[in-house]
């Protein structure tokens, strides 16, 4: 008996999930967690409609050259200096393959 409640568990636990009338029936109310699903932000059409809008204006600034090599660079300087944080630093020896090998150093067996 415990082999066979052992292999019907997915089973039940797949029908409690997704049929509401069995989870009705045979599920009391206090151990019922099943949570609503919420409202969709945006429709389909209406995020395509956002993409679309976002995709003709980024064509728009590149034929009015905006993004020019050399705005682009600047852009990347600009944008590199006040994003990293100064949390990084103080944790950048995680990054590391190992603490006590240094980067420039070689790890292939001779």
């Amino acid at each position: 008996s415990l082999l066979c409640t052992f292999l019907l568990t997915p089973f039940i636990g797949r029908k409690i999930a997704y049929d509401e009338e069995f989870r009705t029936k045979y599920i009391p109310k206090w151990y019922d967690y099943t949570l609503e699903k919420p409202a969709n932000a945006w429709t389909k059409e209406e995020l395509h409609e956002q993409i679309v809008m976002l995709q003709k204006q980024l064509h728009e600034r590149a034929i009015r050259g905006e993004f020019t090599p050399e705005k682009l660079d600047e852009m990347r300087r600009n944008f590199g200096e006040g994003t990293k944080p100064a949390v990084e630093e103080k944790y950048a020896h995680f990054a590391k393959l190992h603490p006590g090998v240094d980067d420039d150093e070689d790890l292939e067996d001779d």
